[in-house]
């Protein structure tokens, strides 16, 4: 089994501006306790000192050389710690994505992102996930980790096509029962429809947009079985499968999550925008 790396992700609309919405999100952590403070800044040669919004608009202004040079490898890279980060944010190359921003949070220390085994307590996390999506005005985020996403995007992939005998299949997806993988790995390629308009997918922790809600239909959502399910004075709502750690190894936790997928078919509805 591979190191335990939880992600939280965040996506705006691609803008000339969104830069100053990344150093929002910077300063938002700052401000949110001791603990999510970012001290350091990595520039891909060496760990500096976080010290200012200034200078980090300046080590971006160097990255952007980079970029311009052709040289994508290159990334910023802000952390809580040097050795022990509770978890690094990365502000990623603009040609990831065709029409939006993207911030990711990773916290890869190899442990559950709530307690007891992890860092968080549930509302203080779920404090923070809003936060985040507030600062950097986001228009879709999700929590998950590294195995859930790869159950998602391998079972989806292959799912539409013939199994090459070369690629080998991660153990999420032998490990897990075909008629779960095949439930949750029921979406379309995000690059096949607006992902800001449609929910591209659902992971542990979801934030929809008032667009996405209108379209999947907002009764539906209120009637769904998440364990939270929280709207937001911008109208979108905060969807949370489970309040404990979700384990993609637990085949409870994967049945409600199926259930999800089932209730929803979003499939359906990203076939037809695409």
């Amino acid at each position: 089994m591979s190191p335990q790396i939880s992600t939280l992700q965040l996506f705006r609309p691609r803008e000339s501006g969104s830069l100053y919405r990344f150093l929002d999100l910077v300063q938002a952590c700052n401000d949110h306790s001791h603990a999510t403070r970012l001290r350091y800044v990595f520039d891909g040669g060496q760990f500096n000192d976080y010290v200012s919004a200034e200078k980090l608009e300046q080590a971006f202004a160097e990255l952007e050389k980079h970029w311009s040079d052709g040289d994508f490898d290159r990334d910023l890279i802000l952390s809580t710690d040097k050795d022990t980060p509770l978890f690094s944010l990365v502000h990623t190359d603009p040609f990831e994505y065709t029409n939006e921003d993207n911030a990711a949070f990773s916290f890869n220390n190899g442990r559950p992102l709530l307690q007891p085994e992890g860092y968080f307590g549930y509302e203080e996390f779920h404090h923070f996930f809003v936060t985040a999506i507030n600062a950097y005005k986001a228009r879709y985020a999700a929590v998950y980790d590294t195995e859930l996403e790869t159950l998602i995007s391998f079972a989806s992939f292959y799912g539409e096509v013939e199994m090459d005998e070369e690629i080998s299949t991660p153990d999420i997806v032998t490990e897990t029962p075909e008629h779960l993988t095949a439930r949750i790995g029921k979406v379309v390629s995000p690059g096949l429809f607006d992902p800001l308009e449609i929910p591209p997918a659902i992971y542990w922790f979801n934030y929809w947009n008032e667009d996405q809600v209108k379209t999947v239909g907002e009764e539906k959502i209120k009637q769904a079985a998440f364990e939270v399910i929280e709207k937001l004075p911008d109208g979108g709502y905060i969807l949370v499968v489970q309040k404990e750690n979700f384990d993609p190894y637990n085949t409870a936790h994967l049945e409600k999550l199926a259930a999800l997928y089932d209730y929803f078919d979003l499939y359906t509805l990203q076939q037809t925008a695409s």
